[in-house]
């Protein structure tokens, strides 16, 4: 991330088609030598989505928790200088917008004209590199009151911080669940009714944590 090269980064697609969710994640588990080890890493991750850190270690974060989840993630704003600031393949021709505004002044009630175009022009640069596929789009952010000025051109929900504070609660509570246990030796079953219990399926992750906006 630090230089450029001189000719344009070649864009490459992500994609999890033909792969379970389930085995990504258990494939994540066992680089780690203890559950003690494991926990040590999900709570760095954890210690960085919160409101008021700095966007990009934000941002490096909910990359990273999406592999831990066993979803496969990109940066396409940071590794591209295009796109959204984070894009989950959550299933196959499924993806996550995710637009990450944890900077933002607490004290302002209303999600602003460029915040919104912001996420206009992700959803259409998704549209142009993913011809064909669907997708779920989300903003990090204080507030979920859209300006009067503002406007989303697709379906947006807000994860406010409450929300955020909600998943976070949702994945410390998931892998806390792995003390003690051999994580060589993990159950696809038993990790699959972890995920479900905690709420971290694909559709309870897209609706749980988020909520519609509010149009002034």
């Amino acid at each position: 991330y630090l230089l450029r090269p001189r000719q344009v980064m070649q864009f490459e697609k992500i994609s999890i088609q033909g792969q379970k969710r389930i085995e990504r994640m258990i494939a994540w588990i066992k680089e780690f030598g203890s559950a003690d080890d494991l926990l040590v890493d999900v709570d760095a991750i954890l210690t960085n989505l919160r409101f008021g850190i700095t966007a990009d270690d934000f941002e490096a974060a909910f990359n990273d928790l999406g592999t831990a989840l066993g979803f496969v993630t990109q940066r396409p704003d940071k590794e591209l200088r295009e796109g959204p600031d984070n894009l989950w393949a959550l299933r196959d021709d499924l993806y996550w917008i995710v637009e990450c505004k944890n900077q933002v002044d607490p004290n302002r009630k209303e999600i602003n004209k460029g915040e919104t175009g912001q996420m206009n022009n992700s959803c259409a640069w998704f549209k142009q590199h993913y011809p064909g596929a669907k997708n779920k789009n989300m903003m990090i952010i204080w507030t979920k009151m859209v300006g009067a000025a503002a406007g989303f051109n697709e379906p947006v929900r807000i994860m406010t911080n409450k929300k955020l504070e909600s998943l976070v609660k949702s994945v410390r509570a998931t892998f806390d669940e792995l003390k003690g246990l051999d994580l060589q030796d993990l159950s696809e079953v038993k990790l699959q009714e972890n995920i479900d219990r905690h709420g971290l399926g694909v559709e309870q992750l897209l609706h749980n944590y988020s909520e519609e906006p509010v149009q002034k």
